[in-house]
């Protein structure tokens, strides 16, 4: 990077740092602010790389594995095999790299010696995570992006649709807040003497996660027809290419986030505990599938989430190849472990509160048939924020809930990590499409796939270390 860049990049970049200071700005202003700070300077780094740095990490990178070509380069990236860690994934896929402890120790440790001039908490992997909001909102006027679903469009399908009359409109379409791989808006629709607010989710372009709003609607569909309490779907338009994205309409409802008020007072604690117990349990035990194997799905999702790595990986990494492989080496940790409808991304992100009681679960695209215990997985570091676990758990399985499995729950800690990487990855490759300027795909495609990477080392070595 040359010197004018440097400087003009630095100056943007301090001012970005002070906006994160301002108390002037919104929650949500002040997110994608702190966001555009952290993915600025993330950048600059990886643009200003010290050149000794990187000979140290290629030298240690040819000790451990050699100088072995993949077999397998990355149909995003013509320049794969040449680029840091590309010597590493050959030697694992041929098999010159186990799993012993030490060996995926040195990996790791390599790994982060090499991202550390970007990111001086990569250490600690995924843990380090931003606090109110996981993505970014756009008011009414401003311009609208690629992607981006616009009123005059929307009012125009609604009533080819026949959801509204000849006569009614889009008052307002605001965006909101959150996710990496759906769009989420509020839509207020007038008709007629009616006036109603919808809540509108849109594919991302691209698909970073793989799953789109019209595997998405059959799931709340059969939600609602069992009481469970989440968004009532009202219509579909599972075509992808009319507004860049499939999208969905859904019922507004009350409540705020649980993420923006987790409580203090043990009371509270105690009663999101039970409440959101109560509901999980009822989810597990209403939909319970005792003769499927869930082995037999999670197998063909492992393939899945290999095969859009071979798609969309744009550089080497070799902490995903050992996570799909130990993925498919321990499947005996699920050997007679029961089945069930789980929601896949159960925490407070997902949450809408009323007090201190669950009033909907939200977000259902990684919801399927499988192991209860990746539900219960999902919301334990929730409920250990507020010292509740114990209650929760309780409650749970009073509620004819099912055990908590150490094997299990160690299982599915390196599919969570995994599968999110390959969402990652998939987010970097949207933010590439021409005209995408998103700021959650900025960081998400970026800061957060090296963060998940070594999250993924981490949550095998807890899995060992608790085996052993």
């Amino acid at each position: 990077m040359d010197e004018i860049s440097r400087k003009v990049l630095g100056t943007i970049h301090q001012m970005l740092q002070r906006l994160t200071s301002s108390e002037n700005l919104t929650p949500e202003q002040l997110t994608e602010v702190f966001m555009a700070a952290t993915a600025l300077g993330y950048q600059m780094a990886r643009m200003d790389y010290p050149a000794e740095a990187l000979a140290q990490s290629q030298s240690a990178e040819v000790a451990l594995a050699g100088s072995a070509v993949s077999g397998r380069p990355r149909l995003a990236s013509p320049d794969w095999t040449s680029l840091p860690g590309a010597a590493l994934c050959a030697a694992i896929e041929a098999g010159q790299i186990g799993d012993d402890p030490k060996t995926l120790r040195h990996i790791r440790d390599l790994l982060v010696a090499y991202h550390l001039p970007m990111d001086p908490m990569i250490n600690v992997g995924t843990r380090a995570t931003y606090d109110g909001g996981r993505g970014d909102g756009h008011g009414e006027g401003e311009k609208a992006l690629v992607g981006e679903l616009e009123p005059i469009k929307l009012e125009a399908w609604l009533r080819a649709h026949c959801h509204i009359s000849p006569d009614g409109n889009v008052a307002s379409l605001k965006r909101l807040m959150g996710g990496y791989s759906k769009a989420t808006y509020i839509a207020n629709i007038t008709d007629g003497t009616t006036n109603n607010a919808v809540v509108i989710r849109k594919d991302s372009p691209g698909l970073p996660t793989g799953s789109s709003v019209a595997a998405e609607f059959p799931i709340l569909e059969a939600m609602a027809d069992i009481g469970i309490p989440a968004p009532k779907p009202l219509w579909i338009e599972p075509d992808a290419t009319l507004f860049n994205g499939a999208f969905m309409g859904v019922s507004l409802l009350s409540g705020i986030p649980a993420n923006r008020i987790v409580p203090t007072e043990r009371g509270a604690q105690r009663r999101w505990a039970q409440s959101t117990a109560e509901l999980l349990a009822r989810l597990h035990t209403l939909t319970a599938q005792p003769e499927v194997d869930i082995r037999d799905s999670l197998a063909i999702e492992i393939d899945g989430l290999e095969a859009r790595m071979l798609e969309r990986e744009r550089s080497p990494h070799p902490g995903l190849l050992l996570g799909i492989r130990w993925l498919r080496g321990n499947f005996d940790r699920l050997d007679g472990r029961p089945a069930c409808r789980i929601h896949g991304d159960f925490g407070f992100h997902n949450m809408l509160m009323e007090d201190d009681h669950i009033n909907a679960l939200l977000d259902w695209e990684f919801s399927r048939i499988g192991d209860p215990v990746e539900d219960l997985a999902s919301i334990k570091p929730f409920m250990d924020q507020i010292e509740s676990w114990d209650a929760f758990n309780h409650t749970y399985q009073a509620n004819g809930g099912f055990a908590m499995d150490r094997r299990a729950e160690d299982y599915f800690a390196v599919w969570q990590e995994t599968r999110n990487m390959v969402a990652c990855i998939g987010s970097l490759n949207s933010l590439l499409l021409p005209g995408m300027m998103e700021m959650p795909l900025a960081v998400a495609g970026t800061i957060y796939i090296p963060k998940y990477e070594i999250a993924i080392f981490d949550a095998i070595a807890r899995a060992e270390n608790r085996n052993g």
